[in-house]
């Protein structure tokens, strides 16, 4: 019996133009308990990254109509403003620019008002709506993560500041505090911090319980390839660790003690990337030809890209590490567990050389996987015309290691990955897709699978 099967999927357009509309990333619910308002933003162009100080709008979507209740300066194409519900109520949270920090809005969807501005940035909301996880998107943005622009970075001289990091706002009292500092996860599991890499915390994601959150921590390594640790620690801010480390990239945890991301964790070979002897020029001439022939080598055979797969980890001290579904989600993806049933989840892959991007249902249960869709993208290029300002405040080993081109593309909404994401109900897969020349979000129900 074959492990990929196919479903005849009814595609609805939730959104419509002549505007573009996005949700952004694939880890929050996008719509209310009712699942009759979908959050998303309104722009007018995609085809370049934001400019400091640009206003987009801020809304849902309900019986087919954008209803714009405000605007934010918070926005990267790849995650949108973590617009997000506080609980089961209709009240929602948009990051934006309060003051002279980055911090957020709540509104309230049932008025269509502004109801505070909040003291900090909202990552992710503990599911009852009582903790706001935040991160520093100003060092984010210097570091080439998916930060925002316009406002400087505080702890640029830094490698690794103790007053920064992820913070904890009660959403009651609106008390903020520093979790944890990217000091302290950096010397997590290490003896001694030394050379001159610039440490940065990165996606947030709580488990179902609301009592640990996730988050990976990144650098650059000697030879200049980042290296990605997966960090977990309690909301009490105790039981800090490292559950895995190497080539890490997408993740969701797939009950309260259980974490599944893809990549290639504790191998040798980023071992070696990470000796300070790497930073050496002529070693690093050098393996700019060694990392081709380590990449055939360590794929060779496996029939996965890199050595790399889908890995189960568990949150321990000894953690656990179990590669799964190799054969049939062979490459990087967007997963999000259903809120409702977490044998399933949602996830896409990357373009191959066409264009086309699979969106899909995988079981954990049955290692079984359900194609939904093929959503093409679009081979236009990247407006240039002002990079000074869609750069400025990034650093400048960032510009040297990738093209302005790229770094364009990628933080621009021509990028547009799927990145699928759950309704309240977990009944609806919705996405965002550019395959109808415009950025728009779509859906398809799900519910006679799962």
């Amino acid at each position: 019996m074959s492990k990929i099967t196919e479903f005849d999927s009814n595609v609805v357009k939730l959104t419509n133009g002549p505007k573009h509309h996005l949700f952004g990333f694939h880890d929050l619910i996008i719509s209310n308990k009712a699942d009759t308002k979908y959050l998303c933003l309104e722009v007018n162009t995609i085809n370049r990254p934001p400019l400091p100080g640009e206003q987009f709008g801020v809304g849902y979507v309900e019986d087919g109509q954008f209803v714009k209740v405000g605007e934010t300066t918070a926005l990267n194409y790849p995650q949108g403003a973590r617009q997000q519900w506080v609980a089961d109520t209709n009240l929602f949270t948009v990051n934006n620019r309060v003051g002279n920090i980055w911090a957020a809005d709540l509104y309230d969807a049932d008025t269509n008002t502004l109801v505070e501005h909040l003291p900090a940035t909202v990552h992710m909301l503990t599911k009852d709506g009582q903790y706001a996880l935040g991160l520093d998107y100003a060092r984010l943005h210097r570091l080439g993560g998916y930060g925002y622009t316009g406002i400087e970075d505080k702890g640029a001289n830094d490698p690794f500041p103790s007053d920064t990091g992820i913070t904890i706002m009660d959403m009651n009292t609106k008390e903020v505090r520093l979790l944890v500092s990217v000091k302290q996860v950096a010397e997590c599991g290490t003896s001694n911090l030394s050379g001159k890499a610039h440490h940065y915390l990165t996606h947030l994601c709580i488990n179902p319980a609301g009592t640990r959150v996730a988050f990976l921590h990144r650098y650059f390594m000697p030879d200049g390839g980042l290296m990605t640790r997966l960090m977990t620690i309690g909301l009490d801010g105790k039981g800090l660790r490292c559950i895995g480390q190497g080539f890490l990239s997408h993740f969701d945890w797939k009950d309260d003690s259980h974490i599944y991301i893809f990549g290639r964790a504790g191998s040798s070979v980023d071992a070696m990337r990470n000796n300070p002897i790497m930073s050496n020029p002529v070693v690093k001439y050098s393996l700019r030809f060694a990392k081709k022939i380590v990449k055939i080598v360590i794929g060779k055979g496996k029939g996965i890209v890199g050595g790399m797969s889908f890995l189960m980890i568990e949150d321990s001290e000894l953690a656990t590490v179990s590669p799964f579904a190799k054969d049939i989600i062979p490459t990087d993806g967007h997963p999000m567990t259903n809120p409702l049933n977490r044998d399933w989840c949602i996830c896409d892959n990357y373009p191959d050389e066409e264009g086309y991007r699979d969106l899909f249902l995988y079981s954990f249960l049955k290692d079984l996987r359900i194609n939904l869709g093929r959503f093409k993208r679009l081979f236009e290029d990247p407006d240039l015309t002002l990079k000074t300002d869609y750069f400025k405040g990034v650093d400048a080993s960032i510009l040297r290691s990738i093209s302005e081109w790229q770094l364009s593309f990628t933080r621009s909404g021509l990028h547009c990955d799927l990145h699928p994401r759950w309704n309240h109900k977990g009944d609806y897969a919705v996405f965002d897709s550019i395959h109808e020349g415009s950025r728009q979000v779509y859906m398809i129900n799900v519910k006679n699978i799962i």
